[in-house]
């Protein structure tokens, strides 16, 4: 089992395990391959893009991002994989604390964000901006200051991600990450302006389609993980795909229908 796998069953949804195919296999050829040796679990995304260069000649290759999206770390797995698993706990553990070395207040501040109660982190942290107190006061409003801009950018973040999951043919997991978010701003105007905003993409007869269409497809996919065998849902895929043709959903049922018979599909629009 690859590493990332590990790390990702230990942190569970602290972590976010992305697989990007590289070489010039095959993205389907790869995925059927990772199928085999039950690599493929609910909770990784596989993508044939191309993200970016980690500077490294080899395979496997990675790069750490932060919960804003910044590469934290690049290079070899092989070679800095004790790196990276030091700095994915420090991380996790600066999401439900607070930075280290952070004065308690702030860390209060930090740890109702990390529940998803972006309003109620920024309330906290504009009362003790307001009154930081005699005991190393320019340590806290600075701290502050720091807590309000990641409140700020952890929702923006959040917003596109769930941008992302609706484009790449995921508005079940994006709606309910909006959804999600919804409750955490409601006590203020403007995010809940944004959160709202965000939320209304998913109005209207197309994304309707692709959410129920969704729904057929990771029963599909549920099946093909756990049975480990293609052909049993191989002519389903194609067909939804053939049906989900002009939006993302048709995308991900191709490819999941490649990995079920071995080799890339065509796929003819309805």
């Amino acid at each position: 089992m690859p590493a990332a796998l590990k790390l990702k069953e230990e942190y569970g949804d602290d972590l976010q395990v992305i697989f990007a195919e590289s070489q010039n296999s095959g993205y389907e050829k790869s995925i059927a391959d990772a199928l085999k040796y039950g690599w493929l679990t609910h909770d990784v995304i596989w993508s044939s893009d191309y993200l970016f260069s980690t500077g490294s000649k080899g395979l496997p290759s990675f790069a750490l991002l932060d919960a804003e999206g910044r590469v934290v770390l690049k290079g070899s797995s092989s070679d800095l994989k004790g790196k990276m698993e030091d700095e994915i706990e420090r991380m996790v553990q600066e999401l439900k604390a607070g930075p280290a070395d952070m004065p308690k207040a702030v860390a209060k501040i930090y740890s109702e964000l990390n529940k998803g109660g972006h309003a109620k982190a920024l309330i906290a942290a504009e009362k003790l901006k307001a009154k930081p107190g005699s005991k190393d006061t320019e340590m806290v409003l600075s701290a502050t200051e720091s807590a309000i801009a990641n409140i700020h950018a952890n929702l923006d973040s959040q917003l596109a991600r769930a941008d992302w999951l609706l484009q790449n043919g995921y508005p079940t997991q994006a709606k309910e990450l909006v959804s999600n978010l919804l409750k955490g701003v409601k006590d203020n105007a403007d995010m809940t302006a944004k959160v709202e905003a965000s939320l209304a993409k998913f109005e209207g007869e197309e994304i309707a389609a692709q959410l129920a269409a969704d729904k057929d497809l990771s029963k599909l996919q549920n099946k093909l993980f756990a049975d480990k065998n293609g052909e049993k849902v191989s002519d389903k895929l194609l067909k939804l795909a053939e049906e989900n043709a002009s939006n993302p959903i048709g995308k991900r049922a191709r490819i999941l229908a490649g990995v079920a018979s071995g080799k890339a599909v065509e796929v003819r629009g309805k």
